[in-house]
């Protein structure tokens, strides 16, 4: 499918750009990238996130990828780029597209089933995020008479478009523990900024 210039080029030194990277994560991730364009483009859709895949070298077939197995983090954020960029998505989508994301997570099913409740979700968040990931850091910080959880994370995700991927993200996993209640996230620091992590604090009335 044709770009224009400017934009195919800015794909393809983006897509080189993100192989680099040496972190790995788990096909779940992926498998929930694919329920969304699914969700918002159909099936034709996912086949154009394919074929951009193909065309940029890096070829994926979404039916194939296994949710606990891992592979290179540049595959798996990819698709996320390439959707933005052939279906104009503004940042409404791709924060809406992260807070799906756990709806659809295998990997986040089995810890919202077994570690249910507040305190445990944020006592268990650092080991929950070494499944997803090879490389990075998750810790967080729980103030319940603020009702606020601070969000570090020590992690590269390869392109800015994933700040607020994380934050839809991380607001559906608490919106999960903390039910019926006016939740809001907002990103506070960014390593795109020179910011040592990036830090999101959850508050809840």
């Amino acid at each position: 499918m044709p770009l224009p210039n400017n934009q195919e080029e800015n794909l393809q030194k983006t897509a080189k750009e993100m192989m680099k990277a040496t972190t790995k994560v788990l096909g779940a991730v992926l498998q929930t990238h694919m329920q969304y364009i699914l969700y918002k483009e159909g099936p034709e859709g996912l086949k154009k996130v394919e074929e951009k895949m193909a065309e940029l070298g890096y070829p994926i077939l979404f039916k194939e990828i296994k949710n606990f197995e891992y592979y290179p983090i540049g595959i798996v954020s990819l698709p996320v780029v390439i959707a933005k960029t052939i279906f104009h998505w503004s940042d409404k989508e791709i924060f809406e597209m992260g807070n799906h994301a756990p709806k659809y997570s295998a990997v986040a099913k089995l810890m919202l089933k077994y570690f249910v409740g507040l305190k445990r979700i944020v006592k268990q968040a650092p080991q929950y995020w070494k499944k997803h990931n090879t490389e990075g850091e998750l810790t967080c910080d729980l103030d319940e008479n603020k009702k606020r959880v601070v969000v570090k994370l020590k992690f590269d995700p390869l392109h800015p478009l994933f700040c607020v991927f994380f934050q839809g993200y991380f607001l559906r996993i608490f919106q999960f523990v903390v039910p019926n209640s006016n939740i809001t996230i907002k990103e506070t620091k960014c390593m795109f900024k020179g910011d040592p992590y990036h830090e999101y604090v959850v508050r809840w009335e």
